[in-house]
């Protein structure tokens, strides 16, 4: 038995601070539970009275003989430390705090908090709150919350879990929902959360056999490792998760004069990882609403051919333009499945989209018989249907709901979305026959693309275990240039260009005869970020007499630079191949850990800002997934008559690079390998450019 579940799916409650007085936030709990069919044992306690209502009031929670599963504390912040003393010694397993006045009002207010933690962990309690709206559980009744949303009406139930970190947000989604006859099984307000948490919630809901869609709002996690596994429990259970995430945190994500700095964000970090995990992102309300709803509706989507059922020709137009914008295909009807429908009526668009005209409105089989002729085709993946402000007529609404119902019971594989303009009565009516339905055709097709998304995410190759390499950092200068840097990579074999590092002129002739000409040569500073910038780089080195010359200017240029250290000058080969320049790096997020960034690069990366992220570790499929999805990626198959260049020796790379990040992740700030060489299909790739920081104070030119 899940640890939450005397929060979700308690079978008794006690309601301290409870009124008699149903406007009141003790009063609201207790007439929600009695009104709406709660079959568990009620213990109201409140000194001032004796009974409420028909049930016996209690001056304490110690005098209730019986054992409580949960206690909902809606007393004034003053008086919450000690009931939860009293909670915690009647052995009360969770506990909903309504009162306000804790971390959200300064320190003081956040020991007391922290004392509430405290004992909760002493006594193994769970805690909701405090500052919170409470929760319920629509199946059995339970209303452990004091929001107006549900004072007039019994909520609707339905498959969907919704958890929200806030209340007002949260009672604001309900509300919309409601109006469009969407329902919940469980309605969650977090919070301060003091204890439990969105993950906590998601993690709950995930192996709930009355939930198969799983709706948040978030504003800001505490522990992403403990979100992602939740997010995987939902994966694992095949339950879609929509998200809507707002803010951008920036603790710990102010940029660092690097590349990666510039380019990594922390909103960014969520949108990979929501990706990564196959949770869609919603922007808006609606979007929420309808990807949510549709998800708890509409069977899986197999694949990408819609059929597009219109009583007007300009809808389906805009229809099949959106579709095709996001990735459906719209195939022509089959010859034989025209025939027949011309048949049926001779002034039809028989091509998809299909324009059945205005005569649906007279022939009333139309409709029927031409779904079900170009459904029963084999054709088609996916149908939205137009149907105008048809939601309006109520004499002939029936007829058109009637239809849908049929064609869903009869091709269940097949999702299907309505599409029409409704009135209360028409939206109940669809609800009750469980047709999908939507009033505006882009929302339909955004629904109908997150469907395809979620199933996508399904065969997309994730990360299992990984490498984790035993690093000692306890020998690693804190200041690296890209010469330690690269040493420091080799010993995980990954391939950095041939080079040494001279710390005088002869040795710098010495190593540029064993290395062979033509040469690169690099001033190395540990206070100097980007060598190009200060002049640090010279190219096309041919002879000796260059080697002498440019030693003396690289040292020169860092002798003159104000506290910078001359570590000596790195004799590098100068790569004469065709290559394509690449970026790699990873930057370090506090809440989900390493990222590890691919992109194409050279010193135009910021500009372009093409680039693919993922959370270390990832396999090297994954890393082949970074590659193809950056929007230059055709030039590395082969473009115009070039050769393609060796992805997969850049996805070994990436790979190996993303288990390095990994296993030292919070150590590790941030890293730049850029650029790394992509040679030839067969030739392999080398890190011929790279900085590593770890996560220490590194003064920087």
């Amino acid at each position: 038995m899940s640890n939450l579940d005397s929060l979700f799916n308690p079978s008794s409650v006690a309601i301290i601070g409870a009124s008699p007085d149903e406007r009141k936030i003790g009063g609201r709990p207790l007439s929600y539970i009695q009104r709406y069919g709660f079959e568990g044992e009620i213990y109201p306690v409140n000194p001032k009275y004796k009974e409420i209502g028909d049930l016996k009031c209690y001056g304490d929670i110690l005098q209730i003989e019986k054992d409580v599963d949960i206690a909902i504390i809606a007393l004034p912040s003053a008086a919450v430390i000690e009931n939860f003393k009293k909670c915690a010694q009647k052995g009360i397993k969770s506990v909903v705090i309504f009162s306000a006045g804790f971390s959200e009002f300064g320190e003081e207010g956040k020991q007391l908090q922290d004392e509430i933690v405290y004992i909760a962990k002493q006594h193994g309690i769970r805690v909701l709150g405090p500052n919170c709206l409470g929760l319920f559980n629509v199946r059995t009744g339970f209303y452990g919350t004091f929001s107006t949303i549900i004072e007039d009406e019994k909520p609707i139930k339905s498959k969907i879990g919704f958890v929200s970190q806030s209340g007002a947000f949260g009672s604001h989604v309900f509300t919309l929902a409601r109006q469009q006859n969407i329902g919940f099984s469980y309605f969650v307000a977090t919070g301060n959360e003091a204890d439990i948490d969105v993950a906590d919630c998601v993690e709950y809901l995930a192996t709930d056999p009355d939930t198969n869609v799983i709706a948040c709002y978030i504003e800001g996690v505490k522990d992403g490792g403990k979100l992602l596994n939740a997010f995987k429990l939902a994966r694992d259970n095949n339950k879609p998760v929509i998200v809507i995430k707002v803010g951008c945190s920036d603790v710990g994500m102010k940029a660092a004069m690097s590349h990666t700095g510039s380019i990594v964000g922390a909103d960014k970090v969520f949108d990979t990882v929501f990706k990564q995990s196959g949770v869609y992102r919603a922007k808006t309300i609606d979007e929420f609403l309808d990807v949510t709803y549709a998800a708890s509706q509409l069977p899986p989507l197999k694949g990408g051919r819609v059929a597009v059922f219109t009583i007007s020709g300009g809808v389906g137009i805009l229809l099949a333009d959106q579709l095709a914008e996001n990735g459906f295909t719209l195939p022509e009807t089959p010859a034989d499945v025209q025939e027949k429908l011309k048949g049926i009526l001779p002034i039809a668009g028989t091509h998809n989209p299909i324009d059945t005209t205005a005569q649906i409105s007279y022939i009333p089989t139309l409709l029927e018989d031409f779904m079900d002729a170009v459904l029963s085709s084999g054709a088609y993946d996916a149908a939205i249907i137009f149907l105008g402000f048809a939601g309006l007529k109520h004499n002939s609404i029936a007829e058109r709901i009637e239809t849908l119902r049929k064609m869903k019971d009869k091709f269940q594989n097949i999702p299907q979305i309505a599409v029409t303009i409704n009135s209360p009565e028409s939206s109940l009516a669809f609800r009750d026959e469980g047709v999908s339905v939507l009033q505006d055709p882009t929302r339909a097709v955004i629904a109908l693309k997150a469907m395809k998304d979620f199933e996508q995410f399904k065969y997309r190759s994730l990360t299992q275990d990984f490498k984790r390499f035993q690093i000692d950092l306890s020998d690693i200068d804190d200041n690296l240039t890209e010469y330690g840097s690269k040493k420091f990579l080799q010993q995980f074999y990954l391939p950095i260009t041939n080079e040494k590092l001279a710390l005088t002129e002869a040795e710098a002739v010495q190593f540029a005869k064993e290395i062979t000409y033509p040469l690169v040569l690099k001033g190395m500073s540990p206070q100097i970020l980007h060598k190009t910038d200060k002049g640090l780089v010279s190219l096309d080195i041919q002879k000796e007499e260059q080697v002498y010359k440019e030693f003396r200017r690289l040292k020169g240029i860092i002798d003159n630079l104000p506290g910078a250290k001359f570590e000596g000058v790195l004799i590098q080969e100068m790569l004469k191949d065709d290559f394509i320049e690449m970026f790699v790096g990873s930057k370090y997020d506090p809440i989900f850990g390493q990222m590890i960034i691919v992109g194409f690069g050279g010193i135009y990366i910021e500009v372009l800002n093409d680039i693919s992220m993922r959370k270390a570790p990832v396999s090297e499929k994954e890393a082949e997934e970074m590659i193809l999805e950056l929007k230059a990626s055709k030039i590395l198959q082969g473009y115009r008559g070039k050769e393609a260049s060796d992805i997969a020796a850049l996805s070994q790379v990436i790979s190996k690079f993303s288990e390095v990040i990994a296993s030292l992740d919070e150590d590790l700030s941030e890293v730049d390998l850029n650029p790394i060489m992509v040679f030839c299909e067969g030739h392999g790739v080398k890190i011929a450019d790279g900085i590593i920081t770890f996560n220490k104070q590194l003064a920087k030119i």
